[in-house]
């Protein structure tokens, strides 16, 4: 559902507390945590081969669509779930608002190597070296950091989306 200038989808009091989502422009979310055990080694391995042709710690314009398959390919720690990260709602967010806007092409940020360990609150985001600054705004944007590997975890790709500014907002059923 699609929502802008302050429309309501219903009345107060009709949904229960909790029952919908909603991503808002110029808003950033990512999983709590991504799965780190061996069953995210098959996606890992397909999102590197996706993204083997792009630079760390740089961006790139590509295909909204294909924003949406870098999204549904990772793999949200759903022990760690706060409810507001659905990978579906996300990618389908993605596409709403390339065809509302008029866009075709989102940008994709890519850094290897991280070394994020614990939770993150879904709406707190994942970045830590001012990397956001560094993506223009006009359009959405993926950020996709892949975690390292150590003993006991497997890497694993971390996403987090970012809408542009705006006075709009994608409201889904959680």
């Amino acid at each position: 559902m699609y929502l802008e200038s302050g429309l309501s989808p219903t009345r107060k009091g009709v949904l229960a507390p909790g029952s919908i989502g909603v991503y808002s422009g110029g808003s950033i979310y990512n999983p709590a945590q991504v799965v780190r055990d061996d069953t995210v080694k098959p996606t890992t391995a397909k999102i590197d081969r996706l993204v083997g042709g792009l630079r760390d710690r740089q961006h790139s314009e590509v295909p909204i669509g294909e924003l949406q398959l870098l999204i549904e390919l990772t793999m949200p720690d759903p022990r760690a779930s706060e409810r507001v990260w659905n990978p579906l709602a996300v990618s389908e967010s993605l596409a709403q608002f390339g065809k509302l806007h008029g866009q075709t092409t989102g940008y994709l940020y890519v850094d290897r190597e991280r070394d994020v360990k614990g939770p993150r609150g879904e709406t707190q985001g994942i970045l830590t070296g001012g990397e956001a600054p560094t993506v223009p705004n006009d359009k959405v944007a993926l950020f996709l950091l892949r975690m390292k590997g150590d003993g006991r975890r497997q890497a694993s790709w971390w996403p987090q989306i970012r809408f542009p500014d705006g006075r709009y907002a994608f409201a889904f059923a959680v």
